[in-house]
């Protein structure tokens, strides 16, 4: 397959499922920022329906498979998609899209079109099953090229799924500046704590709701806010009446305007187990928010080794306690790492930076087959 310089490159990006998830968005972003800038692409979500379908153009073409489990089929359904409508690179994401994939890109065309994987999910690789590891160590020989979102993720895809370094890259998350920008509001006497992300149980909310039980016996008077759903609402609504919080916590759900939200927080706190970039954390420093986050992905290269914010271990109450009540005695101190992490994000983790990455990118992988 043949690719001029001066085309346009189609991309044809492929996905697990469409839910409203931090890769999904991503994603989104990309299709946006990139759309009729030399590119055209199209989407196929393997399973499920989609919930972002207002992020993307209306143009993008989504292939709906609706496919089962082990479905042994789809590799020759992915091929014949992709005979019929020839893109110019395929980018798959996560491990749901790349096994059937890789397969169903040798079966459609020879040579093969040119396809890239990126792993989106949690920096736990060394956790993965040992069948998934070898398989990935067979895989990377049929891909193109490979990225992860953080660079501690990609040194344990080196280490762990046998990924090669010289073909394995770090395109970090990029957070829209021109949405998520710091807007100054009227304060109120209590310090307000807020929280972006699901209510699941790796986001690990209760984290925020212990330590600042403790803050409020000390006599901080503060407020918690998380913005976000999910099937932890009521063991987080139980944990905070069994502290006496019930008055001082509030779980709005999914909320659509998340920069107006960030903007009426006066500290942002990251308290998951595990994460690979978060978004939420980029896109609180954005807003000029003074941070904490726990020390999971890719945080310490956001927060520039703490210079930015506070780094807590994962589920460390006691370091949560003493990073709010530092912060909460200290204007200061929450204005410097406001300002500077705000710097932070727009040098090196702004949505203009990522694409710059994804254009370079896509362009060098179509042109390997020039």
């Amino acid at each position: 397959m043949a690719y001029k310089q001066n085309n346009e490159i189609h991309i044809l990006h492929v996905v697990p499922g469409l839910g409203a998830g931090g890769m999904e968005l991503a994603m989104a972003r990309v299709i946006t920022g990139l759309n009729c800038d030399g590119f055209r692409h199209s989407i196929v979500c393997l399973k499920g329906e989609t919930d972002i379908a207002d992020h993307l153009p209306s143009e993008t073409k989504i292939y709906y498979f609706h496919s089962r489990s082990n479905e042994p089929q789809l590799p020759f359904r992915l091929a014949r998609l992709v005979r019929k409508i020839r893109p110019d690179v395929i980018h798959a994401r996560n491990w749901g899209a790349w096994p059937e994939m890789c397969l169903g890109r040798l079966l459609a065309t020879y040579p093969p079109i040119p396809f890239i994987f990126s792993f989106h999910g949690l920096g736990k690789a060394g956790y993965m099953p040992l069948r998934r590891r070898m398989a990935s160590k067979v895989m990377v020989h049929c891909t193109t090229q490979l990225f992860t979102v953080s660079r501690q993720s990609r040194d344990l895809m080196v280490e762990h799924w046998g990924w090669p370094q010289g073909r394995t890259d770090v395109i970090a998350n990029g957070v829209d500046t021109s949405k998520f920008f710091p807007v100054k509001q009227p304060r109120n006497s209590k310090l307000i704590i807020g929280s972006v992300g699901n209510l699941r149980t790796v986001k690990n909310h209760a984290l925020i709701i212990n330590a600042c039980a403790r803050l409020v016996q000390e006599g901080v008077d503060l407020e918690i806010q998380i913005a976000g759903e999910g099937n932890q609402r009521e063991p987080l609504t139980q944990l905070a009446a069994t502290l006496g919080l019930s008055e001082r916590l509030s779980l709005l759900g999914k909320l659509t305007e998340i920069p107006e939200f960030l903007n009426g927080v006066d500290v942002f706190v990251l308290s998951s187990d595990s994460e690979q970039h978060p978004n939420a954390l980029n896109e609180a420093m954005a807003c000029g928010v003074a941070s904490i986050a726990t020390r999971v992905g890719c945080v310490e290269d956001l927060l520039d080794g703490g210079r930015c914010g506070k780094i807590i271990e994962p589920a460390d109450v006691d370091g949560l306690v003493c990073a709010i009540r530092e912060l909460a005695n200290n204007e200061s101190l929450r204005q410097n790492f406001a300002d500077l992490g705000l710097n932070q994000v727009r040098d090196a983790y702004s949505l203009e930076v990522m694409l710059k990455h994804y254009k370079q990118l896509y362009r060098q992988t179509a042109g390997r087959y020039a």
